[in-house]
C-alpha cells in the first residue's frame, strides 16, 4: 500500500480503527477454508459514516476492500487475494431492535446469529435461518453468502428475511434498500439483489428482517436404510406426504461410519443411510404428524424407526448429524468441504456417484445433508502431506462439479462462490446471465476495489 492511499485511510478510519501490524495481518489472513492471505491492512468498522469514508478513499486510491464477519465462511468469500484492506465488521454487533408488533428486527452486521435467535424467542419470536456456525457466524455474513441451514426446507434461506437493508457502495454513497413491510413491489428489488452477492457490490451495515411466531413444540424421528436408494424414496414419500418438516436431512454410510467411531453411537455396519426428520408447530398437531412421518418410514424401508417428543430425546437423535464436522477426521486428515445442490430426484444417483468419483480418484467423499431441498455436503477425505493423494482429491472435487452440473444441479446451495468456485462458475452460469452479472458489477463498483475475485469472474474491470 503506498504511503498516500495509507495515510488516506488512517484519516478515514480513525488511527485507533487502523492496523498494518504483522499480528492483525495475520488475524485477518485466512477463513474457514484454512486458506492464508494476509492483508496490507486491516479497519475496524465502527459505524456507516466512518465505513463510507473509508470506501470512498479506497476507491480513490484503488485500495481492494474485503468485508469480514465472523470469518466462518466455508468458500473463501472473505480472503484477501489481493492483499489491500480488510473490513472488520465484527464489532458492529448490536441487536437495535426487535419489534412483536411488526414482526422484525433490526440488527447491525456483526450480530451473531444465535444471540439474534435468542433475543427473538424471549419476545415470542422466531428467526429460522440456522447454519451449521450458528453460534458463531454473523447475520451480515449470512446475508452475503445467503446462507440456509437444517430449516431451509420448510422456512428458506437468509434472504427470504431481509426485508430492508442500509448499506455503503463503493465510492462512499450510502444506500437504503427495502422497507420494514412484509411486501413491496416498488422498484427493482435491490434487497434481494444484495443479499447473496457476497460483498462484492456494497457493504451492509443495517439490516431490518422478518420474523415469524415462535412454534411451540418440535419432534424428531429418525431412521435407517439398507439400501441408499430406498432411503432416497423414503425421502420423496416425505415431501409427498403433505407435511413439510422443519428439517429432513440424509447422511451416507461413509459419514455415518465416521460418526460412529467418532461418537460410539452403536449404528449397525449394514445401513446405508439415515434419515433425520423435525416437524415443529401447534403442540397438539406436531405429536400426530411425527407418527404419521414415522408410518411413512416404516412403510418405505426403514428400520430402527424411532420418534422422540422430549427435547433430550430428540437431541440425542440429532447427535449424529451434529457430530459429522469432527467425525470426518477420523476418515483422514484433511478436507475438501463442498456444498452442492441435485434436483430432488436425483439424490441417490448424485451420491452414488459421488462415491464412484471418490473409488476412482482413491479418496473417501462421505456425503451428508439437506436432503429436503437437495443440498449435499460433500467431504473429500485425503492426506495433503501426500502429493499424489493431494492431486487426486482436487481433481476428485473438478469431477465432482461436473457430476452435479450433467443432472442438473448447482455448485453451491449455501456456502457461496467465494474465491473457491470462481473457476467454475462459467460452467453453471448462461454466458447472457454473466455478462449481465459482470454488468452490475461495473455499475456499483467501476474502480473494482469491493471484494475482487469473488462471486462471478469480471476480469475486464480488475487490474
Amino acid at each position: 500500500m503506498n504511503p498516500a492511499a495509507r495515510s488516506a485511510l488512517i484519516q478515514a478510519a480513525g488511527a485507533e480503527n487502523f492496523s498494518d501490524g504483522q499480528e492483525d495481518r495475520l488475524l485477518y489472513s485466512y477463513d474457514a477454508t484454512g486458506k492464508s492471505y494476509p492483508p496490507e491492512a486491516v479497519v475496524r468498522g465502527v459505524e456507516v459514516e466512518q465505513i463510507a469514508r473509508v470506501l470512498a478513499a479506497a476507491s480513490q486510491h484503488r485500495v481492494p476492500v474485503v468485508p469480514r464477519g465472523a470469518g466462518s465462511g466455508q468458500s473463501g468469500g472473505s480472503l484477501p487475494v489481493d492483499g489491500g484492506l480488510v473490513l472488520n465488521l465484527a464489532g458492529m454487533d448490536r441487536i437495535l431492535k426487535v419489534d412483536p408488533a411488526d414482526h422484525v428486527a433490526v440488527v447491525q452486521p456483526g450480530v451473531i446469529t444465535a444471540d439474534l435467535q435468542r433475543a427473538a424467542e424471549a419476545r415470542g419470536l422466531f428467526y429460522p435461518p440456522d447454519p451449521a456456525s450458528v453460534e458463531f457466524c454473523t447475520v451480515g455474513g449470512n446475508a452475503a453468502e445467503n446462507s440456509g441451514g437444517l430449516r431451509a426446507v420448510k422456512y428458506g434461506v437468509t434472504r427470504d428475511y431481509v426485508l430492508a437493508l442500509q448499506a455503503v457502495l463503493p465510492d462512499g454513497r450510502v444506500l437504503r434498500t427495502g422497507r420494514s413491510t412484509m411486501k413491496t413491489v416498488v422498484g427493482y428489488d435491490l434487497t434481494r439483489l444484495l443479499v447473496g452477492s457476497e460483498g462484492t457490490l456494497a457493504v451492509m451495515t443495517e439490516l431490518t428482517l422478518r420474523l415469524l411466531p415462535k412454534p411451540e413444540a418440535k419432534a424428531t424421528v429418525s431412521a435407517l436404510f439398507h439400501e441408499l436408494e430406498t432411503a432416497a424414496q423414503a425421502v420423496q414419500a416425505v415431501l409427498m406426504s403433505g407435511i413439510t418438516p422443519a428439517a429432513l436431512e440424509f447422511i451416507d454410510s461413509q459419514s455415518l461410519g465416521a460418526v460412529n467411531a467418532h461418537a460410539g453411537l452403536g449404528l449397525p455396519p449394514e445401513a446405508e443411510a439415515m434419515v433425520l426428520i423435525d416437524v415443529d408447530g401447534a403442540p397438539e398437531v406436531v405429536a400426530g404428524q411425527a407418527r404419521r412421518l414415522a408410518r411413512v418410514l416404516e412403510e418405505g424401508g426403514g428400520r430402527q424407526v424411532r420418534l422422540a417428543l422430549d427435547p433430550a430425546e430428540a437431541a440425542e437423535l440429532w447427535r449424529a448429524r451434529r457430530s459429522m464436522g469432527p467425525a470426518m477426521y477420523n476418515l483422514a486428515p484433511n478436507k475438501l468441504n463442498e456444498d452442492v445442490v441435485v434436483p430432488l430426484g436425483r439424490l441417490a444417483q448424485a451420491i452414488r456417484a459421488i462415491h464412484a468419483i471418490g473409488q476412482r480418484r482413491g479418496v473417501l467423499i462421505p456425503t451428508f445433508g439437506h436432503a429436503g431441498d437437495g443440498n449435499l455436503h460433500v467431504n473429500v477425505m485425503y492426506d495433503a502431506s501426500d502429493p499424489e493423494q493431494n492431486r487426486q482429491a482436487h481433481q476428485a472435487v473438478t469431477d465432482v462439479f461436473a457430476q452435479v452440473l450433467k443432472v442438473g444441479g448447482s455448485l453451491s446451495g449455501e456456502h457461496g462462490v467465494g474465491n473457491a468456485k470462481l473457476g467454475y462458475v462459467g460452467a453453471e452460469l448462461d454466458p447472457v446471465a454473466m455478462e449481465l452479472m459482470r454488468g452490475i458489477k461495473r455499475l456499483f463498483d467501476p474502480a473494482g476495489i469491493l471484494n475482487p475475485h469473488k462471486a462471478v469472474p469480471t476480469p475486464d474491470i480488475l487490474a
